[in-house]
């Protein structure tokens, strides 16, 4: 189910988007595994300022602000093919997004120190997440977005761990347009939480490049 009314798509510059969606697997469907999945997201914009525009045929460029937040949780046994179905956190490509940190570098255990190159095994996939993004953008024109951001996420083994209080941060700078052979994205963005092989802080900042995703 989802409800929007977000304009100026595909940058939105007011409206808000709500979204729950519920999955079901097993039980009286069959198959080897039995499970609920569970999902819901939402976000606001709000416009700041407005310049320009008046022209005939020209656009105007627009300050705005964005909140967004999503969460899900699965429940029962995804079995030992359909783990995939359960969450992933980090990068901007696979998962759930978190900026300044690799895919599937962030797992239910933590942030994985002993290796520098992150792989999607069982361990990188947890039962529960959340992410939220708050941001400040100016929207050029209907094909090119700049933004500054701040996302916060986590993910969890099971339901029952889920502790928003434990957060992974990460904070940037973005831009994004939309080509004829897509939309296109670039991300620097710094990872406060990120740790070396030892265990102590190590933030740094990454380029996240996106292809055929626009949020």
């Amino acid at each position: 189910m989802t409800h929007d009314t977000r304009i100026d798509l595909p940058f939105p510059s007011a409206g808000a988007q709500y979204s729950i969606s519920a999955n079901f697997n097993g039980g009286p469907l069959g198959g080897s595994s039995s499970f609920q999945r569970y999902t819901a997201d939402a976000s606001v914009f709000a416009p700041l300022a407005q310049f320009g525009g008046s022209a005939p045929g020209s656009q105007p460029m627009k300050i705005v602000a964005g909140l967004s937040a999503k969460t899900g949780t699965v429940f029962g046994s995804t079995g030992p093919f359909f783990f995939s179905q359960e969450f992933a956190l980090g990068g901007v490509q696979f998962g759930e997004r978190l900026r300044g940190y690799d895919e599937f570098s962030i797992s239910p255990n933590g942030y994985i120190t002993n290796t520098t190159t992150f792989n999607a095994t069982r361990e990188s996939f947890g039962k529960a997440f959340l992410t939220t993004t708050a941001e400040l953008g100016l929207r050029l024109n209907s094909a090119l977005y700049l933004s500054a951001f701040y996302d916060a996420g986590n993910v969890w083994r099971h339901p029952r761990d889920f502790d928003p209080t434990r957060l992974f941060r990460g904070a940037g700078i973005s831009a994004s347009t939309v080509t004829p052979l897509g939309p296109l994205g670039l991300d620097y963005a710094y990872g406060f939480d990120r740790l070396d092989a030892q265990g102590r802080q190590k933030p740094k900042w990454m380029l996240h490049f996106r292809l055929g995703q626009l949020f």
